[in-house]
């Protein structure tokens, strides 16, 4: 058994015995003390067969008996969880035992070798076997009985002279009771000194991994610091080289400073909404309702003036930015010379993802009753990005129409599914 098996104590009733974390050790403990008696009754008896063959059958027959109930009480120790039983047949071993040594002492008219005897077995079972000290006074009282039984009946001496020699073995044998409160102290300063040293070990076992887990999730604190820093850097390039040409194409598409000022204005505040709804949603993306709210919802004059009917449709992060942008030029271009221009006029914006084949976004922007509709003469920056921008950086296409009635416009974009 390993030294991290601690002591404890058993407190089932009747028992009173110091306990091991695994009771192995004390069946173990057990099972070796009966192996040495075995081991002396063989001896003895070998002895006798040597010494006196064929003199003294009845001595030859205890210690047959003797050995035999002692291998059937070893062979039948073999559970670990009935502490009773094998205290109880350790016992009993152990009583048959000394009885057959005083019988065969009183058989051979020897008293000497039986109290040397029970003197040997007394300090085996104080240090070997962990009883504590109760178990271990009762086997003491049961060998001073035994050998005043031996002595009383082989030597014929003056009365009470048995009383004499009994009392010059009691000390010996009643220091075997301290020996084993002795040891029985010492085992269960052992087990406590190694209980605190193998907490010690856990703790710095649990503070080990803790310290692992601080560190392995400060590294990765820093590695998604550096991504943000690199994917921040790039947004920002991003954002101020979007920015330079807006101001540009907005320069040169603006007949004053003021119109330029205006135009350039109403761009970058959709811009900056735009940003701060996706930073919001740590840049994953938006649901087209979400962005179109958003972008065409400041020019609306009353809850009618825009009507909005969307499904679920979602957008990745660089597709809602080109997306907005477009929508925006629709509601500024709208707000100036179409439906959003006159409080009676409406917008109807509509969208659909159409799943035959690949994933496709079909948005509609409807105009109607407001001031009458033609054909622009000249291109503009707002129209350019309409047209072109999206069909450039997100692959689709757009169409536009100018019924008397109101501007159309129709835009046809690949994007994923919903929770793809």
């Amino acid at each position: 058994m390993s030294q991290s098996e601690a002591y404890r104590v058993d407190r089932r009733p009747g028992l009173g015995v110091v306990d091991e974390d695994s009771d192995q050790l004390f069946l173990d403990r057990v099972r070796l003390g009966m192996r040495l008696i075995l081991a002396g009754i063989a001896v003895v008896f070998v002895g006798e067969l040597l010494l006196h063959a064929g003199e003294r059958p009845l001595v030859n027959g205890v210690q047959a008996v003797n050995f035999v109930v002692v291998a059937l009480a070893l062979r039948c120790l073999r559970d670990t969880t009935r502490r009773t039983v094998v205290l109880g047949l350790g016992l009993f071993a152990y009583a048959v035992t000394i009885v057959s040594v005083g019988a065969v002492g009183i058989a051979a008219g020897d008293a000497m070798t039986p109290v040397v005897l029970f003197v040997g077995l007394a300090l085996v079972t104080a240090t070997l076997v962990p009883w504590n000290p109760g178990w271990q006074f009762l086997t003491v009282v049961m060998i001073i009985a035994t050998a005043i039984w031996t002595v009383a009946s082989t030597v014929h001496a003056p009365r009470l002279f048995w009383l004499q020699n009994a009392g010059s073995l009691a000390p010996t044998l009643f220091s075997t009771v301290f020996l084993s409160h002795t040891l029985r102290r010492q085992r269960a300063a052992v087990a406590r000194a190694v209980r605190e040293r193998d907490s010690r070990e856990e703790s710095l076992r649990l503070a080990n991994r803790r310290l692992e887990q601080e560190i392995e999730e400060h590294r990765r604190t820093e590695e998604a610091l550096r991504f943000a820093m690199r994917e921040l850097d790039h947004r920002v390039k991003n954002t101020l080289a979007t920015v330079q040409a807006v101001a540009q194409q907005t320069l040169r598409s603006s007949a004053s400073m003021r119109e330029f000022g205006d135009a350039f204005y109403g761009r970058i505040q959709a811009m900056a909404r735009i940003h701060t709804a996706l930073a919001g949603q740590r840049w994953e993306g938006l649901r087209v309702a979400e962005l179109i709210e958003l972008v065409v919802g400041p020019f609306r004059h009353h809850a009618e003036s825009v009507l909005i009917a969307c499904d679920d449709s979602f957008v990745s992060s660089e597709l809602v930015r080109v997306l907005g942008m477009a929508l925006h030029e629709l509601a500024t271009n709208a707000a100036k010379y179409g439906a959003l221009s006159t409080r009676e006029g409406r917008v109807a914006i509509s969208s659909r993802v159409d799943s035959g084949g690949a994933a496709r976004l079909r948005i509609r922007w409807n105009e109607r009753d407001g001031p009458l509709v033609s054909a622009p003469t000249r291109r503009g920056f707002g129209m350019k990005m309409i047209e072109e921008a999206l069909t450039y950086e997100g692959g689709g296409s757009v169409t536009l129409q100018f019924p008397d009635q109101g501007l159309r416009c129709e835009i046809d974009l690949p994007v994923p599914q919903p929770g793809a």
